[in-house]
């Protein structure tokens, strides 16, 4: 393990199917396994609670329309097109503004 991990812990049982357990340890290396699901869990956490709050923001304002997000990402995306341009003193494209 590089680094200890912040928290308190505990240790618990869980099973797994043989497969997956070798998976985890390919994948793992140095980290170790408990640290490796202990991320992947926390990532899984953190999607849980942003699919909870979507659906209260929905179920409060209605559902999102997929052209405006669709919008919204592009314009994101070209932003920060435009900003990494101006990093290395290239010219920003025409509709990055």
């Amino acid at each position: 393990m590089d680094k200890p991990r912040p928290g308190k812990t505990r240790v618990t049982s869980v099973s797994l199917r043989a497969e997956t357990l070798e998976a985890i340890r390919a994948r793992a290396g140095r980290q170790g396994v408990s640290s490796y699901i202990e991320e992947a869990v926390q990532r899984q956490l953190q999607r849980e609670a942003i699919d909870e709050y979507i659906a209260a923001a929905e179920a409060e304002h209605g559902p999102v329309d997929p052209a405006e997000v669709s919008d919204r990402a592009e314009r994101i995306r070209a932003h920060h097109a435009a900003h990494r341009a101006a990093h290395r003193g290239e010219s920003a494209p025409a509709d990055a503004a």
